[in-house]
């Protein structure tokens, strides 16, 4: 006999995944004239709040494994959104600097990211939206009990 409480979290979890494809093609069909790509343009959202930042510490915050970190800013460098230097103190380490064009991607970002959480909690309430946060924060810590940054 099936537990009811086990096909109710199996619903929840489709949906869950569902919300998610939808907040990502959301954001593609918004980035797509940007020229930059979703993934790339996280990577110059965190550039912008963490100038200067070299691609190992990249890696690290994004947890995005190194190559990958290195073919999205080839990409984004070869567009002329980033530029990348060699750190003064140590000829090993490369920060990767936001040039004038990737500044403008960023502002259209956060554009189109306030439109899309505007968007997507249209009709919820102040306590709704709490409350939904609180129970994502406990989803997340039942899967990843270790995580401490909830």
């Amino acid at each position: 006999m099936e537990d009811p409480r086990h096909d109710m979290a199996r619903e929840l979890s489709l949906r869950f995944r569902r919300v998610d494809r939808a907040f990502k093609r959301s954001i593609e069909g918004r980035v797509r004239d940007t020229g930059v790509y979703r993934s790339q343009h996280r990577l110059l959202m965190h550039l912008s709040k963490n100038p200067n930042c070299s691609q190992v510490e990249l890696s690290a915050c994004l947890e995005v494994s190194p190559a990958a970190i290195a073919v999205s800013l080839k990409k984004l460098e070869k567009g002329g959104y980033i530029r990348r230097e060699v750190h003064e103190s140590d000829s090993r380490v490369h920060q990767v600097i936001i040039t004038g064009k990737g500044r403008q991607v960023i502002e259209k970002s956060v554009l189109m990211f306030q439109e899309i959480e505007t968007q997507m909690f249209d009709g919820f309430s102040e306590e709704e939206m709490k409350q939904l946060g609180s129970f994502m924060d406990r989803i997340c810590k039942n899967l990843d009990p270790g995580e401490e940054n909830l």
